[in-house]
């Protein structure tokens, strides 16, 4: 009987392999012949567009560039998509930005968030970023979400701390 494999963390696998064929132009070549290959093995397109887990329409514009230019046709061209509006250099400066305080700039804010990252780049880069792409933003530059601890209004601040050193479900100690 054949010896069954499993993959330690395949969640984490398939989110790193997702986001190798997103970043690396060979592996997504590659990607489209695969699944080429399995439509002319006679697999129906729903099937493989499942398998790889991709939308059917993009499968078969794959189809008609393949038979329009060949092999060609399967390879991203340069220029494809929308150019960033900010240069390397904007980029590596807003990094720098991000790693300070707001308070530096002047704002009131105690920390970065979309919206007022969306400010900073409109008074100081000259660039009209929605809330949505400057969340992004800070992924892409490698920044996580933080978001401080909420705590009841109006509380004692020394139970508030007193409840903070406690053990879950015994705030009494």
């Amino acid at each position: 009987m054949p010896k069954i494999l499993h993959v330690k963390d395949p969640e984490e696998v398939m989110a790193k392999a997702q986001e190798f064929f997103a970043s690396n132009e060979d592996a997504r070549f590659v990607r489209r012949l695969d699944v080429i290959l399995l439509l002319c093995d006679g697999h129906p397109l729903p099937y493989v567009a499942q398998l790889f887990q991709m939308n059917p329409t993009t499968i078969q514009r794959w189809i008609h560039r393949l038979n329009e230019s060949g092999f060609e046709g399967l390879k991203d061209k340069s220029g494809r998509g929308r150019h960033s509006r900010l240069s390397r250099e904007n980029l590596e400066q807003i990094y720098q930005d991000l790693t300070a305080s707001p308070a530096l700039f002047g704002y009131e804010s105690a920390r970065w968030d979309g919206k007022l990252l969306s400010y900073h780049l409109k008074t100081q880069y000259g660039v009209e970023l929605k809330v949505r792409q400057c969340q992004n933003l800070f992924k892409k530059l490698g920044f996580s979400l933080q978001r401080p601890r909420k705590m009841p209004a109006g509380a004692d601040p020394v139970t508030r701390e007193a409840f903070k050193k406690t053990p879950r479900g015994n705030p009494t100690g």
